[in-house]
């Protein structure tokens, strides 16, 4: 299937590994023209060199970065057509644990930037009656994960500014989705898993095997499963869905509504 995306340029951050790597990967694929950015120079200039992405080195939690990132991608590609809203989430712990700067920092990383983004975008993509962003979110966003408080408390903002933004811009063919992510195996996992272990007092292993249990289908996601759905949903293909929080997670959440 052809998913229309030959020539459409595409801004996917936090991308030098990961998830974000798995969705830049599967835009090039399709032949859009891809910018990746990161904090972490050499891995994200390797990054784009396997690719064949243009790399731009930037800290979305920054404002000024922010604006230097957009203003780099476009005048190296054009206007920006996908923007994927991707940032490394919050750290773990529970409410008593956590300093008002670093809800501060939370917020700011794991939502301001997406949203200072995409104001950053979106009267071009209006004005060209076309666009499209995406938001990494996370299961949490949906259902609290315990130990997750920050994740758990931020990620909702995500999805209810999606939402509304959405209705305000569908008139101008731009689309918003959010996607809330189960497990995958990436280095945020691994690090999530060492401190379940340690607060189970088990093996990392072991504490993998427990998580995973509760996935219906028994097994963590490909980030490529993720990548090729982000694909999807930036296609012409997906332009009748927007406003939407799209799981995929294995069937871990337990919601109804």
């Amino acid at each position: 299937m052809d998913l229309g995306l030959t020539g459409r340029v595409a801004l996917v951050c936090g991308a030098s590994k990961g998830l974000g790597r798995a969705c830049a990967e599967s835009l090039v694929r399709e032949g859009a023209r891809v910018a990746i950015c990161a904090r972490t120079k050499e891995t994200l200039e390797t990054t784009g060199r396997e690719l064949g992405a243009e790399a731009i080195v930037a800290d979305v939690a920054r404002d000024a970065d922010r604006e230097r990132l957009v203003a780099v991608t476009e005048r190296r590609l054009g206007p920006i057509e996908i923007l994927v809203n991707n940032a490394g989430g919050p750290p773990p712990g529970p409410f008593e644990a956590h300093s008002m700067e670093t809800w501060r920092q939370a917020i700011e990383t794991s939502f301001l930037s997406a949203v200072d983004l995409t104001r950053r975008v979106l009267p071009g993509m209006r004005a060209r009656k076309a666009g499209r962003v995406i938001s990494l979110t996370s299961y949490g966003a949906l259902e609290s994960i315990p130990g997750l408080m920050l994740s758990s408390s931020i990620r909702p903002a995500v999805l209810a500014w999606t939402r509304t933004t959405a209705r305000e811009v569908g008139a101008d063919n731009v689309g918003l989705v959010a996607i809330c992510q189960g497990l995958f195996l990436t280095d945020r996992m691994r690090k999530l898993l060492d401190v379940r272990a340690r607060e189970q007092g088990v093996e990392p292993g072991e504490a993998t095997r427990r998580w995973v249990a509760e996935v219906p289908l028994g097994r963590m996601g490909d980030p490529a499963e993720l990548g090729d759905l982000v694909a999807v949903l930036a296609s012409p293909r997906a332009a009748y869905i927007t406003g939407e929080a799209i799981a995929i997670d294995g069937g871990v959440l337990r919601r109804i509504l």
